[in-house]
């Protein structure tokens, strides 16, 4: 059914969810793994210092995430290919997504309020409305109390 997931992964505790749900996946029906953290671009920068320093900190930061979530892999007996790239979060999934023609694309959510994910916008929500393949958006279980 799947033989290539993409994983967003930006390391938080929705994003690690996530991945564990996307190994099962991959360990069930012996699928590619890649998990991609994107870099975001500021979208207003005043000088190319400053878009080169946001991209210099992402890969530093991301690289020790991606390694986090190798390891992870492995100890399921898992490969798991990793990448980071610049971009729009949601636009670059499903670029990536469809350029190297994935099956199914794999992401955790916050679960953010109504007035919240009006304001901020959602990443999952827009992989949702312009992926050409499935999504399995991975959400947190609501607490009682």
């Amino acid at each position: 059914m799947f033989n290539k997931i993409l994983l967003g992964y930006d390391g938080s505790p929705h994003a690690r969810k996530a991945l564990m749900v996307a190994l099962d996946l991959a360990q069930k029906y012996k699928a590619e793994i890649t998990a991609v953290s994107i870099a975001h671009v500021p979208d207003f920068a005043d000088t190319r210092d400053e878009v080169n320093g946001a991209l210099e900190d992402a890969q530093n930061f991301f690289t020790k995430v991606l390694e986090q979530a190798r390891e992870l892999a492995a100890q399921e007996g898992i490969t798991l290919t990793t990448k980071i790239v610049p971009g729009h979060p949601a636009d670059k999934l499903v670029r990536l997504a469809e350029e190297e023609s994935y099956d199914l694309i794999v992401l955790g959510a916050r679960g953010l309020s109504g007035i919240k994910r009006f304001l901020l916008g959602s990443v999952s929500e827009a992989v949702v409305r312009l992926a050409n393949c499935p999504v399995l958006i991975v959400k947190e279980k609501l607490r009682k109390g």
